[in-house]
């Protein structure tokens, strides 16, 4: 199982001297995102004013419009439109997010002209140049040439707008920022970029005012001079050539595409319910909404055979998006030229600067899938992830030019990784992009993380080499070296002990700064954070380690932890340390944050901010030391990934700060690990390469089941399965008896059958699962049976295979394993030691005499053999025990054994087994053989033992009548009497407690007579 990172190059920006800068936008690959809002604006417009235009009555009037064009044989017209971008902000520097560059802005620009000009290869005949362009206005609403083109930079405390960092709402843009900000909607089409906007829970991208039929008073679909234009979120903001944002499948710039496709009269191309009907005749009928990246074909319900989920009005991922058709350029070009606000936009008089493009090449990095997703397409074998990759031209190929895709990296092409696509292209002239495929397989080995490198050269002028991102690394992060147990265990336990010489830092962790910055985080004796021995703590001098700081300079230094792989357990759970803070509040700064791959800053702080959870601030005080041990329950965003935790000192310019200044202790992450399946249940199905490398199983639930390692042969198609569940035991017979085994039964299966691969294989138990084996569970074997042989039949040597597993138990976690080296797949289970498959137990006899039985057997080989347990029964059914007999333990020698059964019956038939119990209780079962005493001369009575201690055995042979039993002393009298004493159907015990050592008389009072034996007592 695997999680997939995609980048061009990595880079680590420390934070600046201001908290804010430190912040990040809010993640958009979530599942509370969406893409355009639109419709829901427009709806709730018309629930406040029910006089608003209707879309039946927009649609009559378009429909009655677009007639006249095509009866007048209109052709496509192409429009130049002036665009002005209000990017908000709070000021940070001009290219430092969400004060986006003008360079970005640009390609944005390039990319809606790509878009709305048809130059994105769409597949679609009906694709169409919509005649519509845009260039950046040159002069200002108070008619001044601006500095920027096209650009109006807005800072929220200069216009005293409420912060966004939790997320405008809609109706705050509409009401309070748009008519603050809006220019002149009849010469600009007003573009508002916000970092952070919602509606209730949900993070949206974008939405747009919808055009009017007419400027009669009393219709209005909403939109106004006050509000007509369009919002999008920062993160959207790009093009394919320059992404915007890598990390959430919407950095393309094709939310702008989407939303002023709105902006000129397209509807979603699903109609905003099922199957309906977005108004184009060249649209197929959807369903619903597309989201991700699916693939073609793409039927549904409403009839239609394949969906056009790269129409810009669905709402795919930006690298699947690529087509207007010719209809929907028909509802464009008629609402250009009969909407209010759109008709005098082409004869604006506020002038535009066209951004010219080149023919330069360079890769989309972002795929939009940058974690492996359990799609339905995936979970069946072979598991894979496509990844979709776009190799650019920044306008277009002005000539012919050959393209070959190079792959390097430590990822193995064809085990790893294959293409989808092509690993030469061709461009022809126009042409602007090329896709690059690559289709990632998932497994079930402990790998390092392996790279993909993809490059490219060039062969022909057509197209040229861009200064960037000309090549793509798609790296493959492992999440396959699984942390196992029932319990909680930590992922990070440091209490500063173990100095390595890095400013007293323990092995692992590491120390950042900005620039010049003279306070640093380093670990000593002088540091306090209210544990014992050594701290991590804030000092000025990284050589005597005083805990003090130097006032006044402004900067930043972060401590940061060891890599912790999040993807080795199943989740994340609380975070401990304990600290102790001074400083100068509201000044001098210290909190909490994360780092990884997707964020090199987390959205969140755990405690020192204004922005994260109650109870750990505040974060200085120069009035008093602050000491505080939280538990913090870690974000779930943690799950399944590869992070460092970052403890964080700033300060700023006052001076008057009191030291100490930050000081940590005793940090302490838990985890829940991957738990041991105890249930019936399969994992997913993958190839084992040949070689040492761990191969970790685990049930569809996420929990272990077995690892495979050191397999001869390439194994394919392996599906692990527990396919027997329960705690304790049943039984499992082979030709040597019957035995126990564990209910607990696995299963390896191939879908072809390899029986000549050796490899060895560990399973996992539960100790609630070795309930019933006690001490012996140490000593157990690993049974193998081949697959598809009845664990209820019998057993033999030419379907089974003895293994003597290496036994580990962790009592802390909670689990056991057993491990051995097998030859072939198939069952698995756990036997007792004594486990044969030979038959060990011979030549068992029952034969009459005069007035018993003679029982013999015969053992060939004793392995622990604690003895035999003799029984008689009557029916061949039900058994009960009448003797023991010790065995001699262990031997290669036949050993013969007997036992005289003296109380039988004349004429009853008698059925015996003799059931042989090893040392660690285990037991093999004999046949089953009879005999009969033949008819006696008269009545006896049996005693026995004889002499006697505690007890008498007493059998009456030849009568069944009941008897009176008296014990008599050497002076007559009577010690002991029993009335109506059953002497015939088996032994009766009569017990001599308080009898004195002697001899005594014996007396049977039967209807037959009286019947005596002597008896000696000891």
């Amino acid at each position: 199982m695997k999680k997939l990172y995609l980048f061009a190059f990595t880079a680590f920006l420390l934070a600046s001297s201001q908290k804010s800068n430190a912040q990040t936008l809010p993640l958009l690959n979530n599942r509370n995102v969406i893409r355009c809002y639109t419709v829901e604006v427009m709806e709730e417009y018309r629930r406040k004013h029910p006089g608003a235009e209707t879309n039946a009555e927009f649609e009559k009037w378009l429909g009655r419009k677009k007639q006249e064009r095509r009866a007048q044989r209109e052709l496509i017209e192409t429009y130049t439109v002036p665009v002005v971008f209000h990017i908000i902000s709070k000021g940070e520097a001009v290219g430092s997010s969400p004060n986006l560059s003008a360079a970005l802005i640009q390609q944005q620009l390039l990319e809606l002209n790509k878009n709305f000009a048809n130059k994105t290869s769409s597949p679609y005949l009906v694709s169409a140049d919509a005649g519509i362009q845009f260039v950046l206005a040159t002069t200002n609403m108070a008619g001044n040439t601006m500095a920027e083109p096209g650009i109006d930079r807005l800072n929220i405390d200069t216009q005293n707008w409420t912060d966004y960092d939790s997320g405008w709402e809609t109706s705050y843009i509409d009401e309070t920022v748009k008519p603050q900000s809006i220019w002149n909607p009849n010469n600009y089409i007003n573009i508002w970029i916000v970092p952070s906007f919602n509606r209730g829970t949900n993070t949206l991208l974008g939405y747009a005012t919808f055009p009017l039929s007419s400027s009669l008073p009393g219709l209005s679909s909403g939109e106004t001079d006050q509000t007509c234009g369009v919002v999008v979120a920062t993160s959207t903001i790009g093009s394919a050539f320059e992404p915007g944002d890598c990390g959430n499948g919407f950095g393309l710039g094709k939310t702008l595409t989407h939303e002023l496709g709105h902006f000129f009269g397209l509807r979603h191309i699903w109609g905003d319910t099922d199957c309906g009907n977005d108004f184009c005749d060249d649209t197929p009928v959807h369903f619903a909404q597309n989201r991700g990246t699916p693939s073609h074909p793409k039927s549904n319900s409403c009839g239609t055979p394949d969906e056009m989920f790269e129409n810009f009005m669905d709402y795919t991922d930006d690298v699947k998006l690529n087509t207007f058709t010719a209809d929907q350029v028909a509802r464009m070009q008629t609402v250009m030229v009969n909407s209010p606000r759109r008709v005098s936009l082409a004869i604006s008089p506020v002038g535009g600067v066209p951004i010219s493009a080149t023919n330069r090449i360079s890769f989309t990095n972002c795929s939009g899938e940058l974690t492996e997703q359990e799609t339905a397409s995936s979970t069946s074998y072979p598991r894979y992830k496509d990844v979709y990759l776009t190799l650019n031209a920044e306008d277009k190929a002005t000539g012919n030019a050959t393209v070959n895709f190079t792959f390097s990296g430590t990822a193995v092409r064809g085990d790893d990784y294959q293409l989808l696509t092509p690993a030469t292209a061709t461009f022809v002239a126009g042409e602007s992009s090329k896709p690059v495929n690559i289709r990632i397989f998932d497994n079930a080995k402990t790998d390092i993380d392996r790279t993909i490198v993809i490059g490219y050269t060039i062969a022909g002028s057509g197209v040229i080499a861009g200064a960037d991102a000309q090549t793509v690394t798609i790296t493959i992060a492992d999440d396959d070296n699984i942390r196992i147990g029932e319990n909680t265990i930590n992922l990070l336990d440091e209490k500063f002990e173990n100095p390595t010489g890095n400013f007293g830092l323990p092995l692992g962790w590491g120390l950042l700064t900005t620039s010049n910055y003279t306070n640093l985080f380093v670990a000593s004796a002088n540091g306090d954070a209210g544990g014992s021995g050594n701290a991590a703590h804030i000092t000025s001098d990284r050589l005597a380690k005083p805990n003090t700081y130097n006032k006044g300079v402004s900067g930043a230094a972060i401590l940061q932890s060891p890599i912790i792989d999040g993807s080795s357990v199943m989740s994340i759970g609380s975070l401990s340390f304990k600290y102790k803070v001074r400083g100068l509040q509201n000044n001098d700064e210290a909190y909490l944050t994360y780092t990884n791959a997707a964020s090199p800053f987390g959205p969140f702080y755990f405690f020192g901010s204004s922005g994260g959870p109650t109870g750990y601030g505040p974060y200085s005080s120069n009035s008093t030391l602050l000491t505080k041990a939280p538990v913090i329950k870690a974000p779930a965003v943690l799950n399944n990934t590869k992070f460092n935790i970052d403890f964080y000192w700033q300060t700023g310019s006052l001076t008057t700060g009191v030291a100490p200044g930050f000081n940590v202790d005793d940090i302490v992450l838990t985890a829940t690990p991957f738990h041991v399946e105890t249930a019936v249940s399969n994992s997913y199905t993958y190839d084992v390469k040949p070689g040492n490398g761990i191969n970790n199983f685990k049930s569809t639930n996420n929990k272990a089941i077995a690892t495979i390692t050191n397999a001869s042969n390439k194994l394919t198609a392996v599906t692990a399965r527990v396919s027997g569940s329960g705690n304790g035991t049943t039984t499992i017979n082979s030709p040597g008896g019957s035995f126990l085994r564990s209910k607990k039964v696995f299963q390896l299966s191939p879908s072809t059958a390899d029986a000549t691969s050796t490899y060895e294989a560990r399973f996992y138990f539960t100790q609630a699962e070795m309930t019933g084996w006690g001490e012996n569970k140490l000593k157990l074997k690993i049974l193998k049976v081949k697959e598809g042989v009845d664990l209820n039949g019998t057993i033999t040597k030419e379907n089974g295979e003895l293994i003597t597993p290496t036994v580990t138990e962790d009592s802390v976690a909670d689990y056991i394993t057993y491990s051995g080296n097998f030859t072939g797949l198939g069952q698995y289970m756990l036997v007792p030691p004594g486990f044969s498959f030979v038959i060990t137990l011979t030549n068992f006899t029952a034969t009459a005499n005069q007035k018993n039985i003679q029982l013999a057997w015969s053992t060939l080989l004793e392995i622990n053999n604690k003895g035999f347990i003799v029984e008689r029964g009557t029916d061949g059914t039900t058994f009960s025990q009448i003797g023991w007999v010790d065995g001699v333990g262990n031997s290669t020698q036949t050993t013969n054994y007997g036992f005289l059964d003296n109380f039988v019956q004349p004429k009853q038939l008698y059925y015996y087994r003799i059931r042989q119990v090893n040392n660690d209780s285990s037991q093999v079962f004999s046949a089953i053989k009879s005999a009969t005493v033949a008819e006696s001369s008269g009545i006896s009575l049996s005693v026995s033992p004889n002499p006697a201690t505690n007890y008498v055995n007493l059998f009456i042979i030849g009568s069944t009548s009941k008897a009176d039993i008296e014990v008599v002393n050497m002076l007559g009298q009577r010690v002991i009497l029993i009335t109506d004493a059953n002497l015939s159907d088996g032994v009766y015990n009569l017990p001599l407690r308080g009898l004195m050592k002697g001899v005594y008389t014996v007396r049977a009072h039967l209807t037959e007579g009286i019947y005596t034996r002597k008896l000696v007592v000891e």
